[in-house]
């Protein structure tokens, strides 16, 4: 029960913390009010508080900078309303362009963070593809983007090249966007089960030519599968002309 309880008031503080993003006339980019100033206005813990920022970092609604606090990412409210295949089609140049840079980009992180990782940096990213396999078989949609981001952030930062790093936190609010929208594209959380197990079978092997072609081939299905959800929509006359 204490679990259950506890699970609950960190998403209360999560809906809470969103209300001051939303309401409050806070701009992107600008800085929250601080852990005190949040835990006494939302009456929460720090534990609790510290746990529902990292639930709103992983899911694209703040930054979190270590030593400086938390600050405004998005300051609007997903539209779960809003159809998938229409955002595609309305921000299709900028979806060509990030995948452009995130192909060229992110099979290099791969390789390189099998290089370079420790034993340690591999038992947590095995634990990230186990959560993310269990939040894939309870359909649990907060989690699965929490998880599936988790996994691809990590593989970034454990390739330990700092203009890489740099490159993908410039990208960061497209690529929440671009998640959480991929996310939604049908059986998208299982097609990229297959994919993550295979770049996880390369980190076993430390093998990097692998897990460069192991993300490559992920990336393109992903992009397949974009493709084909756009093709499909448009024969049954569901895509806006762009």
């Amino acid at each position: 029960m204490g679990s259950r309880k506890q699970i609950s008031i960190v998403q209360q503080t999560v809906e809470q913390i969103k209300k001051i993003l939303f309401t409050s006339g806070l701009e992107k980019g600008q800085h929250l009010p601080s852990e005190k100033e949040l835990c006494e206005s939302i009456g929460v813990s720090r534990n609790s508080l510290r746990e529902a920022l990292r639930i709103l970092a992983a899911t694209g609604y703040i930054t979190l900078e270590p030593g400086r606090g938390a600050f405004a990412l998005r300051t609007k409210e997903f539209d779960e309303d809003e159809d998938v295949i229409t955002w595609f089609a309305q921000n299709e140049v900028e979806v060509q362009d990030y995948l452009e840079i995130r192909s060229a980009c992110e099979p290099l992180a791969a390789k390189l963070a099998i290089e370079r990782c420790s034993s340690k940096d591999l038992e947590r990213l095995h634990a990230i593809h186990a959560a993310f396999l269990k939040a894939v078989e309870s359909g649990d949609k907060q989690e699965i983007v929490i998880q599936e981001g988790k996994f691809h952030d990590t593989i970034i930062e454990l390739s330990q090249n700092k203009l890489l790093i740099s490159l993908f936190k410039i990208m960061r609010s497209r690529t929440i966007d671009f998640r959480y929208q991929s996310l939604r594209l049908p059986n998208a959380p299982q097609d990229a089960i297959l994919p993550h197990s295979r770049i996880m079978r390369a980190f076993d092997l430390h093998d990097g030519d692998l897990g460069e072609s192991a993300m490559r081939e992920h990336i393109k299905l992903g992009i397949y599968n974009y493709r084909i959800a756009m093709i499909d929509a448009e024969l049954e006359g569901g895509t806006p002309s762009t």
